[in-house]
């Protein structure tokens, strides 16, 4: 829900649950950048993971399946490379949105699995 007189500065009260699967990456490296594009058609819609680590993603046909079961809101998930590690996380949530059902964190656990074993 969008706020009726939005604060122009200061702090929002937005929020982010991030998973992190450490490792050693460079920060540069796009090896590790994904982005679930949700896409809707007619009443059944499909969710495709983009990048370079989207096709070991999405070879994953259970994973695939996880990610249709989600909301629209919370099948958008990115992942990316960070100093010490790999970032999982979705979109922005506001404080009474906020939180991450047993399906959301299964579709994490099982991206961080597959990024764990293809760190080495």
């Amino acid at each position: 829900m969008q706020d009726i007189i939005p604060l122009p500065w200061g702090a929002q009260d937005r929020f982010q649950a991030h998973f992190i699967v450490k490792g050693n990456v460079n920060q540069s490296d796009d090896s590790f950048l994904a982005e679930s594009k949700p896409k809707t058609q007619c009443h059944f819609g499909s969710k495709k993971v983009v990048g370079k680590i989207a096709n070991i993603l999405n070879a994953d046909n259970e994973l695939a399946d996880m990610i249709k079961k989600l909301s629209y809101h919370d099948a958008y998930i990115w992942v990316d490379p960070t100093k010490s590690g790999v970032r999982i996380h979705g979109k922005w949530k506001s404080n009474h949105e906020l939180g991450v059902s047993k399906e959301l964190f299964a579709v994490y656990d099982r991206i961080a699995s597959h990024i764990k074993n293809n760190l080495c």
